[in-house]
């Protein structure tokens, strides 16, 4: 590993598939070579705390503790290493039980470590590392003030970059500049994997988890995945960035360096072209009457009779004939042929067939392409005929001037044999041409070390953003030379793009102390190290140019000036990015102007993206859910995120407890505003007038006012159009009968969405797309045809409070048909209160027994009620059952449906209104959502709860729940786990939220200014 900590992904390659190179690891005893025994304290505890409830006759859960020395050495050390865990995060002894000391639980886990670490097996520091695991160290340590004085620090570290990181250095590198309309403006934006126009296919392998919470971190390792993915993703990338080094001209000496190999690729391409399309005539007038002789042998092909019947004699169907064409290019070439030798359609039989197929024979295409082109014309003559478009525009290339004429003739002339077809004549001239070319460059004096270098330095500038070093610099024009020397000046460059890609810091942040160390050992991130730790936390982007400038002129070094940078990013409004590129490909707009990564920490840890991929029912949801429902729910939430964000007030708070949502709205109030006004309008001015029995005359008499009011999906250019979808004059009546049941009932303000079918409705995104989807409002138990609709969102709403009473979170912690509570309630507890809950044992059957008489609770319950499941759904069934008052898509209730054919009591239609209720109507139950809170350490908020509502009210008063918010925030951010030593930097970060009012930004510059960012060291252990 070189000073700027790279390694090359093809040495890392050839240690894991097993090439030639080598790789030392520490040698290791076999593992029975070690005798064992529990050392006496250990022993003390273990008989003291442990062996009442695991002896032999007594072996709750299966597990023997008398025994430990006579187990056999693979399960001792399985044994040690649950024994670990349970004892590290206090599962064991149980509650109820005598309970050790903090000294002696550290005492048994250091032993029980200390053997395990014997054998290189020891799994509990793995797994502290990874984030679903991080809530195991103890909340009130790191809150209680007792290890604040510890020095914090993160390791030094590289780590593996994320999808969203690689996306963005590949549109970096390959020069992807997105804009897209925003209110109005064409702005650029930047984020998503999309290339538009770009021909390059680029695999990311770096995709992350979809589980809610942290899904990036450190602990995630590179594979051999990974390095094949990146090796085609190099010769793609290489591919692309050589075709585009002749028009860009970034590498001036690059360009100099090929000036002579592109003037002869052209010269050859120029020659190759005149022969393709005079290969015939030169050669007739190369050898006149011994041409024919010289020809391949052709023996026309004998026609093979289509089958019209089957075996038992019933008719075939005959192919279509767009389904029966080989392809378009072979369908081109035989329209051409008959052109040629059928002018005016006076041939069509076999002899026009022979024809074609002699010239394509002698041209040398392919056997395979001329056997199906012959097939075609003999099955599809007529209609080829009949078919046949207008003969295009050929292009004629220039005649070579009289010496490039005479080479062309003297390689013919050389390389002809009896039998080439035209294609093998040209093909040997061209690879003539391209030998003798090559061997003249060869002639050329060598390239210079100091060309070369200026390749490397601009090549290591554009991959890596940064110049190599000395040592990197040497070795890559010596490995440049090599290629040359083998591939020739361009395959030699496009091998050098391949191998920088394939360095490692391409793929990997590097995160290193420099300078001197403190008094603990420490040392502070290097400048360039920390404008991309301060980039990365807030974008997914490279520093910008201020981060740069900052790094190189000595202005990233203090504490302060972290602070400042940190500041400047957060306050930055000048960048549009991608929230979701998937739903902004849809039509919903998905984009935000604040740094996405800080809106993007809610949206995993809130986890309600993970509804999209659930399949939903339009027939249970009582309407079209499936046709962008789902997509405006999590862009809805997505802005509601947004605006708690932008206000910077209370946000914690904010989210868990709003009764403020976005229903159907684009986040421009002003604009749903004007939309709904219209609606009014067109009502009031056709209300009373005769609208139902207009004709095409009597709508164009009121255009003045139409064009006036314009109403989206009504073409008032069209209006003399009469049938059909097109039929204004019915679009219209069909808009003023939509309008006058919702406005005619009493509603003074309507939602403006689509009247008629397949007609836009009335509102628009901020990027200019229909705003469909307006049945999203069932999920908001909206009646679409008696709502007033609110223009100023957010919104209050009825039965919700805050983010966990949402549809879209709702239904992401729901199956396909109904609830989870199970899933919601673990979430809460290891979200919100820090808690932790055991992994599932894989001896459990986790599914609930169908029974349709019994709401899903009471069979959940049946389900988990036996001590061995209770243990640990009393962890979670509690709090997700206060959310059984929403049923599978989100939608309030307080009847459960007892959803079954034998439960059937009305049949509704498949298909209706958008305003219309489409749901069958089943027998139903009471819901019971009442709950138990436990967990938040304040025993005014423990307790009995009623219901959701009830639950997000606690929450939001508890000290746990925010600072277990700061924990995972803690996550994100840094990307590991917390330890002990953080608790500082928590300390700092809660107090920040508290003192700022509850400013979510005041967190994040509290996080990125702490020692836990700033400071690195080198750990062995």
């Amino acid at each position: 590993m070189n000073k700027a900590g790279t390694i090359s992904l093809f040495d890392f390659a050839i240690a894991l598939l097993g090439g030639a190179a080598t790789v030392c690891v520490a040698a290791e005893s076999p593992r029975g070579a070690m005798p064992f025994a529990v050392a006496p304290q250990a022993s003390a505890l273990i008989e003291n705390y442990c062996v009442s409830c695991h002896e032999d006759g007594t072996t709750k859960g299966d597990v023997r503790l008398d025994n430990l020395a006579s187990l056999p050495l693979e399960a001792r050390l399985d044994l040690l290493n649950r024994m670990a865990e349970q004892i590290f995060i206090g599962e064991m002894p149980p509650k109820k039980k005598k309970q050790p000391t903090e000294a002696e639980r550290s005492l048994l886990t250091e032993w029980i470590g200390q053997e395990l670490r014997k054998h290189n097996a020891s799994k509990l520091e793995d797994k502290l590392r990874k984030p679903e695991y991080g809530n195991l160290v103890d909340h009130e340590k790191l809150f209680s003030g007792k290890y604040k004085d510890l020095p914090g620090f993160t390791p030094d570290r590289r780590w593996l970059i994320s999808e969203f990181i690689f996306d963005a250095k590949f549109n970096r590198l390959l020069g992807v500049n997105k804009t897209q309309v925003r209110n109005g403006k064409r702005q650029p934006i930047i984020g998503g994997s999309a290339r538009p126009f770009m021909r390059i296919n680029i695999t990311n392998p770096f995709l992350l988890p979809t589980h809610s919470g942290v899904r990036y971190h450190d602990t995630t390792t590179l594979d051999g995945g990974h390095f094949l993915t990146m090796v085609a993703n190099a010769r793609e990338t290489s591919a692309f960035l050589m075709s585009r080094l002749k028009i860009d001209k970034s590498l001036p000496f690059y360009n100099q360096i090929m000036a002579t190999e592109w003037a002869h690729e052209k010269i050859v391409a120029d020659r190759q072209s005149y022969l393709n399309s005079n290969i015939e005539p030169l050669l007739r007038e190369l050898y006149k009457d011994k041409h024919e002789a010289l020809l391949p042998v052709y023996v026309a092909s004998k026609p093979v009779p289509v089958k019209t019947t089957d075996a038992q004699g019933k008719p075939l169907k005959r192919e279509q004939f767009d389904g029966a064409i080989p392809s378009r290019d072979d369908l081109d070439e035989i329209y051409s042929a008959m052109r040629r030798h059928s002018p005016n359609g006076e041939k069509r039989d076999e002899a026009l067939i022979t024809l074609c197929e002699r010239e394509w024979f002698i041209s040398g295409v392919n056997e395979l392409n001329i056997r199906l082109r012959v097939t075609f014309m003999r099955n599809w003559m007529d209609d080829l005929f009949k078919r046949m478009p207008k003969a295009p525009a050929t292009h004629v290339p220039k005649p070579p001037v009289d010496s490039e004429l005479a080479i062309i003739r003297t390689a013919i002339q050389k390389h002809r044999k009896a039998g080439d077809t035209y294609a093998t004549i040209i093909a040997k001239c061209t690879a003539s041409w391209v030998e003798e070319f090559k061997q003249e460059r060869l002639k050329e004096p060598p390239l210079t070390d100091t060309m070369l270098a200026d390749i490397v330095d601009r090549l290591f500038t554009k991959i890596l953003e940064r110049s190599p070093t000395s040592q990197e610099k040497d070795d890559n024009v010596a490995l440049m030379k090599s290629y040359i020397q083998q591939l020739g000046n361009e395959q030699a460059f496009s091998k050098l793009i391949q191998t920088v890609l394939l360095q490692s810091d391409f793929v990997y942040r590097s995160e290193f102390g420099a300078g001197q160390a403190d008094e603990h050992g420490r040392k502070m991130l290097s400048p360039r190290d920390a404008s991309y730790s301060i980039a990365y936390a807030l974008t997914d982007s490279s520093p910008d140019k201020q981060l740069v400038e900052a790094a190189n002129s000595g202005r990233l070094n203090t504490r302060e000036d972290y602070r400042r940078e940190v500041l400047r990013l957060l306050k930055a409004r000048d960048q549009y990015y991608f929230v979701d590129e998937f739903l902004d490909q849809r039509g919903v707009d998905s984009f935000t102007d604040i740094p996405i990564r800080k809106l993007r920490f809610f949206r995993e840890f809130f986890g309600y993206p993970a509804m999209l991929p659930i399949f939903k029912d339009n027939k249970r949801f009582g309407g079209n859910y499936g046709n962008g429902t789902n997509y405006r729910l999590v862009a809805e939430a997505d802005m509601l995120v947004e605006h708690i964000l932008n206000e910077d007030r209370n946000v914690f708070e904010q989210l868990l407890s709003t009764e403020k949502f976005y229903v159907y709205h684009s986040g421009d109030n002003t604009a749903m505003a004007a939309a709904t006004e219209r609606i009014r309008k067109v009502y009031d001015y056709f209300k009373d007038k005769d609208w139902k029995n207009f004709d095409a005359e009597k709508l164009k008499a009121h255009l003045p006012f139409l064009k006036e009011n314009p109403i989206l999906g009504l073409n008032l250019y069209a209006i003399d159009k009469v049938g059909g979808r097109s039929d204004q004059v019915k679009i219209f009546q069909g808009m003023m009968t939509d309008y006058t049941e919702r406005l005619g009932n009493g509603t003074t303000v309507t939602a403006p969405y689509a009247s008629v079918f397949g007609v836009p409705g009335a509102a628009t995104t901020r990027s200019g797309n229909q705003l469909g989807s307006g049945e999203v409002a069932k999920a908001f138990n909206l009646d679409l045809g008696n709502w007033n609709y609110p223009t100023v969102q957010p919104a209050k709403m009825e039965h919700r409070k805050g983010l966990l009473t949402h549809p879209a979170w709702l239904i992401a912690f729901a199956g396909n048909t109904e609830t989870d509570p199970v899933r919601r309630g673990k979430w809460v507890r290891e979200k919100l209160l820090a808690g932790t809950v055991p992994d599932v044992p894989v001896t459990v059957d986790a599914v609930i027994p169908e029974d349709h008489t019994r709401t899903l609770r009471q069979r959940l319950e049946n389900k988990t009620q036996a001590e061995y499941c209770w243990k640990c759904h009393e962890r979670m069934n509690p709090l997700g059952n206060s959310f059984e008052m929403y049923d599978d898509f989100g939608r309030y209730r307080t009847e459960e449906s007892l959803e079954h054919p034998s439960n059937l009591i009305k049949k509704m239609p498949d298909k209706g209104p958008p305003k219309q209720d489409l749901r069958d109507i089943y027998k139903t139950l009471p819901v019971n959502a009442k709950g138990k809170l436990d967990g938040t350490g304040d025993p005014k908020l423990d307790g009995e709860i009623t219901d959701a509502i009830d639950l997000a009210g606690r929450l939001t008063k508890s000290r746990k729940v925010r600072q277990s918010i700061i924990r995972h925030a803690f996550r994100y951010f840094m990307g590991r786990n917390e330890t002990l030593s953080d608790s500082k930097t928590l300390i700092d970060a809660d107090q920040a939220y508290l003192q700022s009012g509850g400013s979510f930004d005041a967190v994040i510059i509290s996080l990125l200014t702490s020692d836990s960012f700033i400071y690195r060291k080198s750990i062995t252990n």
